[in-house]
């Protein structure tokens, strides 16, 4: 029976984390189909993490995990962050569309990395099949994107049910067809760029780290070609602040990999170079015009998307300091739209601005506390090509929710949360250090 069990448990998490690469379309095709159930389908994966959430108590108090749980540090705090969102909540219950969308939205990943936490914790063998279910997803956005910049019209996701009323089946820069932004299977652009900066610092992290353990060239010749391919999304997505998220990533990677061989130090250089030559030269260019500086002296389009970004951190930074508190749970984004009515439409794009204004300065303070231990905890599992490859995507993700309400999107936000859940909780092996498993192991050593 604890064998059924955790087996359901795993399957159903793998399910999520493969799932939820394609979860746009398939709400979006099946919300078309059905439109009566269109938001429980929008709501598969907080309704599958809901039933693993009960699971994993189970499986816990069969474990005899209780005395591990309670005193790990970075379970705390994730408990600590929903505690407050539910206790917040309940002071919002007015409208409860909002107020469980909010939830819905703050907590899922969370959610996700405490639920693949416990997994590796019970089952340390199952961070390999979580990094194959993670590279399957891989395939598939970046398949799709490669064949949406090549083969494919633009509208072709138009035929699932995209639309002006559910999702832009493209997207263009100030309306200039000449700039179409893909989406791949994610609900954007720039959900997308920001998942490929997760793939592309995955695939350097493994190409410096293990270059020198790779001796199958099938292996070395799949990680180029996934290299170049996440690339070449991560540009036709057209994502300012993905592209400063994966110059970071790969700088933060290099760095960190001190034992370069001299041959990857001069490509290195050679490729930084060609960067710097190709910078001066597209400087002058209608791309640099429209991608970089979204400043088109031709365009028709009033209002400029710099203007709002502006706009949105200002706005922000006011709601910040002058509601200490918070305003409560399903307050912004696309939470506070489910009240049907638009002058409570809140979009405030910083997401730690976002955090402030639905739980106040102590959640903002919970959930960066959560950040950064998990970031070093990361850091201290750096021998280990995930985890490296996680931490400076994590850095390059941290830029970009300066900008971009980065861990609001689902699709990004469990990838990457329930990838680091698996790598932070691993024992000691290729992938891992061990590091967390040995402090756990000393701390339960000390309280029996």
């Amino acid at each position: 029976m604890k064998l059924r069990l955790l087996g359901m448990y795993e399957w159903g998490l793998l399910a999520v984390l493969f799932l939820i690469v394609i979860h746009a379309p398939l709400a979006v095709g099946f919300g078309s189909l059905f439109p009566d159930i269109a938001t429980p389908i929008k709501a598969w994966k907080e309704i599958v993490l809901s039933v693993l959430g009960v699971l994993s108590i189970v499986l816990i108090h069969q474990h005899k995990l209780w005395r591990t749980v309670l005193y790990d540090k970075i379970l705390l705090l994730c408990l600590l962050f929903i505690d407050l969102h539910l206790l917040m909540a309940l002071m919002g219950l007015d409208d409860t569309s909002p107020v469980v969308a909010g939830l819905m939205i703050d907590l899922r990943f969370i959610v996700m990395f405490m639920l693949m936490y416990v997994l590796v914790l019970i089952k340390p063998g199952a961070l390999r099949y979580v990094i194959r279910t993670v590279a399957a997803g891989a395939a598939i956005v970046v398949g799709f994107g490669l064949l949406q910049i090549t083969v494919l019209p633009d509208n072709v996701l138009s035929r699932l049910g995209y639309s002006d009323e559910t999702i832009t089946p493209y997207t263009t820069i100030d309306r200039n067809p000449d700039f179409v932004r893909i989406n791949s299977t994610l609900r954007g652009p720039n959900p997308l760029g920001a998942l490929m900066v997760v793939y592309i610092a995955l695939i350097a992290a493994y190409l410096l780290r293990r270059h020198g353990l790779v001796a199958d060239i099938r292996r070395r010749v799949i990680a180029d070609g996934a290299m170049i391919g996440a690339v070449a999304v991560l540009f036709a997505s057209f994502s300012r602040s993905a592209y400063a998220a994966a110059i970071a990533a790969i700088i933060t990677v290099g760095l960190t990999v001190k034992r370069l061989e001299k041959r990857m130090l001069t490509i290195g250089a050679v490729v930084v170079a060609v960067l710097g030559m190709g910078a001066f030269y597209v400087s002058s260019s209608d791309w640099f015009s429209n991608v970089v500086l979204h400043e088109d002296p031709e365009s028709t389009v009033v209002t400029k998307s710099n203007a709002g970004h502006v706009d949105s951190l200002v706005d922000g930074a006011k709601r910040m300091v002058s509601q200490p508190f918070g305003a409560g749970i399903g307050t912004t984004g696309s939470a506070s739209m489910y009240d049907g009515n638009p002058a409570n439409d809140v979009v405030i794009e910083n997401y730690y601005f976002f955090v402030a204004h639905e739980v106040g300065w102590l959640g903002l303070a919970l959930f960066i506390a959560i950040l950064v231990y998990v970031l070093w905890q990361l850091w201290q599992h750096r021998q280990g090509w995930v985890a490296l490859g996680l931490f400076a995507s994590g850095v390059g993700l941290s830029i970009v929710g300066l900008l971009l309400p980065v861990w609001a999107d689902e699709t990004v936000a469990i990838i990457w949360w329930g990838l680091a859940g698996a790598v932070v909780a691993s024992p000691g092996s290729i992938i891992g250090t061990g590091y967390a498993a040995k402090s756990r192991q000393q701390k339960t050593t000390r309280t029996t």
